[in-house]
């Protein structure tokens, strides 16, 4: 081999995903949904694969309409990718390659990291208030892009709309980009997202199919913003990336708003449980809006708690794996996943296990 990779790529830490356990229900490291797809995604691949021989539509026009009219938006304002990982590289790549800067919490969410160091610009990580955005610290940093995971990853906290709207108006970044990939397990959704302010094109926001809509393995996320932002994406974005049978899976999930809500309530329900069954182990636990729950691990009951789950056949995602060392993320899990939590929790045994603090 000849070629030389760029030499700001040895400062990346690859991006490790969390570990499936042997069950699906004993796999609470991913943040994927319990409940999985809707039954009608199922009858949408499986028609959508005798078209499997013709490219996709370039730009899911079908899917965006739905999406436009589901957002109150034109249908130009909208970007579909493989993911929004996807549409976060193309972020980097227009707005911050040759020199740029991005502001995000810290932890931030990997992806928001990985792709700014990829394209060799700089990333001021500001460190969390109260396990939550610090968004007055945020905005007084001049950049072009500041990320907001809202409701955040690792965390499950969130800044409630009035806040970002502040941080939108007054920070010192050229694009604010609102991540909501969790917003469907906030409280209130439609209260709590910032779509109004990417209606209006003051901001850009992100959504998933991979979490309440259960995709994960489809890989389908949008962008929703200025007209302006989205066709400098068009230019540098992979022209066929989002695969047709994505996209009529995407569109069956969106038919299916009973299997939606049916997820929420479900997650909702099992989050508050896990959250009691690790207070009642001696944990604190942050208060979530997300479908995982943050548990604050004290010592090295990190690591024992990771194990001690893991021997029973659970698995969880160590903290100190996504920037929160002394915790442990527990994604929200089956009703059987629920009970094989409870019964480990209560073999729980470790010295230096103490209630926390829900906060730092």
């Amino acid at each position: 081999m000849t070629a030389t990779p760029r030499p700001w790529l040895d400062r990346i830490e690859p991006y490790r995903p969390g570990r499936h356990a042997d069950s699906l229900d004993g796999s609470m490291a991913s943040n994927e949904s319990p409940l999985g797809a809707s039954p009608q995604v199922v009858t949408a691949v499986t028609a959508a694969m005798t078209r499997a021989a013709h490219y996709p539509d370039p730009l899911a026009d079908g899917l965006r309409a739905r999406l436009a009219q589901l957002h109150r938006v034109h249908p130009e304002q909208i970007l579909v990718g493989n993911g929004s990982d996807e549409l976060i590289y193309l972020l980097a790549l227009a707005f911050l390659a040759g020199g740029g800067h991005a502001v995000c919490a810290d932890p931030p969410y990997r992806i928001d990291e990985i792709s700014t160091a990829v394209v060799n610009a700089r990333l001021t990580k500001v460190p969390l208030r109260d396990w939550t955005h610090d968004l007055p610290a945020m905005a007084r940093i001049e950049a072009d892009l500041a990320y907001v995971v809202n409701p955040h990853n690792p965390t499950g906290t969130m800044c409630p709309p009035a806040a970002i709207a502040e941080f939108v108006a007054g920070c010192r970044a050229g694009l604010v980009v609102v991540d909501e990939a969790y917003i469907d397990f906030a409280d209130d959704p439609e209260q709590a997202s910032a779509m109004w302010l990417a209606r209006e094109g003051r901001a850009v926001v992100l959504r998933t199919f991979s979490k309440v809509h259960g995709l994960a393995g489809l890989r389908v996320g949008y962008l929703v913003g200025p007209v302006e932002v989205l066709d400098v994406l068009r230019k540098i974005r992979a022209p066929f990336s989002v695969s047709s049978v994505a996209q009529a899976a995407a569109c069956a999930a969106l038919d299916d708003d009973a299997h939606r809500r049916e997820v929420r309530a479900h997650t909702l329900a099992h989050r508050d449980q896990v959250g009691d069954l690790f207070r009642a182990a001696g944990f604190a636990v942050v208060p979530s809006q997300a479908n995982f729950v943050l548990v604050e691990t004290p010592g090295p009951a990190e690591d024992g708690l990771v194990t001690h789950l893991g021997e029973d056949g659970i698995s969880v995602r160590p903290g100190s794996a996504l920037g929160a060392p002394g915790t442990v993320r527990v994604s929200t899990p089956t009703t059987t996943g629920l009970q094989m939590l409870r019964d480990s929790l209560e073999r729980w045994s470790h010295p230096n296990t103490l209630a926390l603090s829900t906060h730092r």
